[in-house]
């Protein structure tokens, strides 16, 4: 699959500019995997979490080539982070934020021409962003979403979840955690999510 196809190129150039790094483990098969977040400080690495239990899809973990709309996967790659969204006012540290309104949805819908997208109306197959707590606050794993090609997955976002059993596909991690990630970031670290198949 080639970068049009909607995965990222270059990922090790991503990788070389980045100054923080969630990198997400899971062992082939395995729903529940571990986060790690690193930052660098003053020129050093640091480590600002480890080992954090998360969900991952009912499925287990998939190449991102592989993914499929609906396949119970979470994609695997390398990803930039470049976007949250939440209900409350925030301030995010050159990232874009998208405070959520009741009229914001995102489409899941194959067919639609705004496939894995942020939307500001109702249409079939798309998802309201304003009627659950997972959406609450989250950062979008931009998998397939430039451009966003047909069937190759969508709504992939790291979000809070609570509950003891597998995503649709998301990585879910609980809400304190989360905040303590996105009060961290920095968009002038070039931030980046690394999801990875432990051989």
């Amino acid at each position: 699959m080639s970068a049009s196809d909607g995965v990222l190129p270059d990922t090790n150039t991503l990788l070389l500019k980045s100054e923080q790094i969630l990198f997400i483990t899971a062992s082939p098969g395995e729903t529940k995997g571990n986060l790690h977040f690193y930052t660098v400080e003053e020129g050093e690495w640091i480590p600002v979490f480890e080992n954090i239990p998360v969900q991952l899809g009912k499925n287990g973990t998939t190449p991102a080539e592989k993914k499929r709309e609906g396949d119970g996967h979470t994609p695997a790659n390398i990803f930039p982070i470049q976007r949250v969204l939440g209900r409350d006012k925030r301030e995010i540290r050159n990232l874009e934020y998208t405070k959520i309104q009741k009229y914001h949805h995102w489409s899941d819908s194959s067919n639609s021409k705004h496939y894995n997208q942020l939307i500001k109306h109702k249409e079939k197959g798309a998802v309201s962003l304003w009627d659950s707590e997972i959406y609450e606050l989250f950062v979008v794993i931009e998998h397939n979403t430039k451009p966003a090609v047909p069937g190759f997955g969508s709504m992939i976002f790291l979000h809070p979840w609570n509950e003891d059993k597998p995503t649709s596909g998301c990585v879910g991690v609980s809400k304190d955690i989360l905040e303590t990630i996105v009060s961290k970031l920095d968009g002038k670290k070039y931030p980046s999510l690394v999801i990875k198949i432990l051989e």
